[in-house]
């Protein structure tokens, strides 16, 4: 691949490219997904060979659109994706979602004896205008956001619209659950502040109703494409999780629910492409599909193993606070009470390094999660992607239904008739066929045109994705490695600690030979 322009090095200089592969690691590292990308089993991704794990240069694209940044990426924002807007701000300061109240429906019919078929939630949206208005609240259901989805689907098509969350097939089953009426909650105010993000689809006048007229939203009529039945499970929560091994289930569900949203999106057969640079960004942006895929592998696994990490030193503090209990209880010497006193503080310690990772877990999800959400949108790409396609293939039909008519009419004309009443029947045949084809026509410079809309739009969203995604994973790459350099602070004032407590024990003229072992290896 060519090497990366200037200004997008120049923009990844505050960073130290650091390679986690290294040719001095140990024999375990091979094997180690942190370390070593598994190979990719797609025959189009060679992200995974022609890229090094983890380094900077590898989100910064020798694109047209890099050379109009400036050297520095520009700090993150609420909603990336309004700058691109012209400048202009997103219509809407704060979307949330929240008081869900059950309703009772009444059902007839075998649906009678499903549970949880007879009833429904609807969700309080509140909605805050960015001109300071008031703050206006409309009462929704999950078919309302269905309609909303299907409409700004229709309205934009070629653009990287955010897909919808996921209608779980056995809703009714736990439709009881607290859990899962939260999760829809989250989920639906993240899809919400996506689109209200976008600066297209968030100036769309059905999202606008959606959001501030009262009333149930109306069924989407027109002809729904193929890929719209394809919508992602976007239920991520967005507080802290309770225990780490929420924090890495998080990671393997949205994982295997953005794959699955993937596998569905893809597009119709249709013949080749003529346009070079589309080709090349769609082979570029399946090659980061990838390189996010193999690197979400690799964020799964650094959380996977600093939540053992935190698991295993709380255990290990917890024991050895125990065991300083027992020594203490047990003591019949001075110098058994300061070895109790020497586990107790050793003990202290343990249990603040395995806080600070429990803290640091947290950010970690926090600053990863970036790599999900563009995992996901990628989900978005392919629906465009999919839209231009279809429009492709329409086109290409009404062609070659185009060419049958003409090809009728001219055999037609070239037949020469016998009698007055076979001449008439032909001529009125012609005249059918040439309203047909006038017709066809039409219809076709009206597909054309809705073909070199989406055409444009693909680009334009494209130019937008680049630039927002090469400066959210620059920030997050920051982000992880402040935390980590302020969890190492931790550490070292942590052993720092230890240490003068080991001189202050020597100093006090400690020689038993037991004890002195204790300082050295608890410090």
């Amino acid at each position: 691949p060519s090497s990366p322009s200037a200004t997008a090095s120049a923009a990844a200089d505050d960073l130290e490219t650091l390679a986690l592969d290294s040719s001095h690691s140990s024999p375990a590292a091979a094997t180690d997904p942190l370390l070593r990308p598994p190979s990719s089993s797609s025959p189009n991704g060679t992200a995974a060979t022609r890229h090094e794990p983890f380094v900077i240069d590898d989100f910064l694209d020798d694109d047209e659109d890099n050379e109009e940044d400036d050297d520095h990426a520009p700090p993150p924002l609420p909603a990336p994706a309004a700058a691109a807007n012209g400048g202009a701000g997103p219509e809407f300061s704060r979307i949330t979602v929240s008081d869900p109240k059950k309703h009772a429906e009444p059902v007839s019919g075998a649906a009678g004896v499903i549970p949880g078929s007879g009833s429904y939630f609807s969700y309080l949206v509140t909605t805050r205008l960015a001109d300071g208005a008031a703050e206006v609240r409309v009462r929704r259901r999950f078919r309302d956001v269905v309609a909303l989805a299907d409409r700004l689907a229709a309205a934009h098509r070629g653009l990287f619209v955010p897909a919808r969350p996921d209608k779980s097939l056995v809703e009714g089953q736990v439709m009881q659950r607290h859990d899962f009426v939260s999760q829809r909650c989250t989920a639906l105010q993240r899809y919400l502040r996506r689109l209200a993000a976008h600066p297209v689809v968030g100036r769309s006048p059905d999202l606008r109703t959606f959001l501030t007229e009262p009333g149930a939203i109306a069924a989407f009529q027109g002809e729904a494409p193929r890929h719209w039945t394809t919508t992602v499970n976007a239920a991520i929560p967005t507080a802290p999780a309770k225990a780490g091994r929420d924090l890495f289930g998080m990671f393997k569900d949205l994982k295997q629910t953005v794959v699955n949203g993937l596998v569905a999106t893809k597009p119709p057969p249709v013949e080749e492409e003529t346009d070079t640079e589309f080709l090349s960004h769609k082979s570029r942006l399946e090659d980061l599909q990838q390189q996010l895929t193999t690197t979400s592998q690799q964020a799964e696994s650094l959380v996977k193993a600093q939540d053992d990490l935190r698991t295993t030193t709380a255990h290990l503090g917890m024991t050895l606070i125990k065991l300083a209990k027992f020594e203490r209880e047990q003591a019949t010497c001075n110098s058994e009470r300061r070895r109790a006193g020497v586990i107790q503080h050793f003990a202290n310690s343990v249990v603040k390094f395995s806080r600070s990772q429990a803290k640091l877990n947290s950010e970690v999800v926090q600053q990863l999660d970036t790599i999900h959400e563009y995992l996901e949108t990628m989900i978005s790409v392919n629906h465009a992607f999919t839209d231009r396609s279809n429009a492709l293939q329409h086109v290409q039909s009404l062609s070659a239904d185009l060419f049958f008519l003409h090809t009728r009419a001219g055999r037609l004309e070239s037949v020469s008739s016998r009698g007055i009443g076979q001449e008439w029947t032909r001529y009125q045949k012609i005249e059918g066929l040439k309203e047909t084809i006038s017709t066809r026509e039409g219809v076709k410079n009206q597909a054309l045109r809705e073909y070199e809309s989406i055409k444009e739009n693909n680009m334009t969203e494209i130019k937008r994705f680049d630039k927002d995604r090469r400066r959210d994973l620059i920030e997050m790459l920051k982000g992880f490695v402040v935390n980590q350099v302020s969890h190492i602070r931790t550490i070292l004032l942590i052993c720092g600690e230890r240490s003068q407590r080991k001189l202050k024990y020597t100093r006090t003229g400690a020689t038993d030979a037991g004890m002195q072992l204790w300082c050295t290896v608890l410090v």
